[in-house]
């Protein structure tokens, strides 16, 4: 249950359909066998089981749970950084996380999004009007000892954070400007893809400043003190819906450096938005991190502790979920 919010969630969103007197069940959204021909007042879920089911099930209510950004917006950004990496590192990398097309959004009556205003703006217009915001929990049940967390932080220590697709979350960008900058210390936290490491194996071997930890449970001691010890967190990711990965590392006062498609909304107040996905932009958010007064510093990692203590958690997520599907079911009826 703890691996991913989105098991617990599950849960939560079926107990609210039974809550609401519907008879449910509950099937993986990419196993063919769990497509059967009985009639459905709601399709909830995924491709490409919910267009299946939606195609059989015309009258019914149907809402696609989007976790991330339009299709054509990741695959678009897979493409053109690896691309663009291929060409500037005379490798070939190939894509990585490149997703299927398909039309769910199109058949949808209402998309039910996890994510921020910068997720709604990589859909088109017309399908923007049936996204409805809501707002994930968390993995993360760890606390942050505010007194622990000052006394320990390092101004000198960064965190990236995240999971496979290593190019379009923009570790190589990462990796750049520390491999060139070692005065300051890099923590590379999960999964990495084989040829990207491979390539960069060589590369990082002498970097003192840079140590790669693997995957790591949020819940282990190593990852806690990193989560101690590290600042900042960059994350220039291309597409994302709302990073698990930010969020937690919120919790425990590391201060948000990300994209428009990695951040959390009201990013400018808790942290820095980086404009584009260059190692410059990234230059530019290092000087504003390691020149912040340390009273300001201090200020963002209490409010970045309060705000996603407040904002990502199971009973909001619970709530916002049984209002937006209430709406929903009202809107058809």
């Amino acid at each position: 249950m703890q691996s991913h919010q989105n098991r617990r969630e599950a849960l939560i969103i079926g107990k609210t359909f039974h809550s609401l007197g519907y008879n449910v069940k509950v099937a993986c959204c990419s196993e063919p066998q769990e497509c059967d021909n009985r009639q459905y007042d709601i399709i909830f879920g995924l491709e490409p089981n919910f267009l299946t089911m939606s195609k059989r099930n015309p009258q019914a209510l149907k809402i696609y749970y989007a976790t991330g950004s339009y299709w054509k917006h990741q695959r678009a950004m897979v493409i053109n950084r690896t691309d663009l990496f291929n060409k500037e590192h005379g490798t070939q990398l190939p894509y990585a996380r490149l997703v299927i097309a398909h039309d769910s959004c199109e058949m949808a009556d209402v998309i039910f999004q996890i994510g921020s205003s910068f997720t709604i703006r990589t859909y088109p217009p017309e399908l923007q009007k049936k996204i409805k915001i809501i707002n994930q929990s968390s993995n993360f049940f760890q606390e942050c000892d505010l007194k622990h967390k000052l006394q320990s932080v390092s101004i000198k220590d960064f965190l990236w954070f995240g999971s496979s697709g290593s190019l379009l979350k923009g570790l190589d960008l990462v990796l750049e400007y520390f491999i060139v900058h070692p005065q300051y210390n890099l923590h590379v936290v999960g999964t990495i893809d084989d040829e990207f490491m491979d390539y960069y194996q060589n590369r990082v071997a002498g970097c003192r400043n840079i140590t790669f930890h693997g995957y790591l449970s949020t819940a282990s001691e190593e990852f806690m003190h990193l989560a101690y010890l590290c600042s900042f967190n960059i994350f220039p990711s291309g597409s994302e819906g709302c990073p698990g990965s930010v969020i937690a590392l919120m919790q425990m006062g590391v201060v948000p450096i990300a994209s428009r498609w990695g951040a959390v909304e009201q990013i400018e107040h808790y942290g820095y938005l980086l404009p584009e996905l260059s190692v410059e932009a990234i230059s530019e958010a290092m000087e504003w991190a390691t020149t912040l007064p340390r009273e300001k510093f201090h200020k963002l990692i209490k409010e970045n502790i309060s705000y996603s203590k407040h904002t990502w958690n199971l009973e909001r997520f619970e709530n916002e979920f049984r209002s937006l599907l209430q709406e929903a079911i009202k809107t058809k009826i």
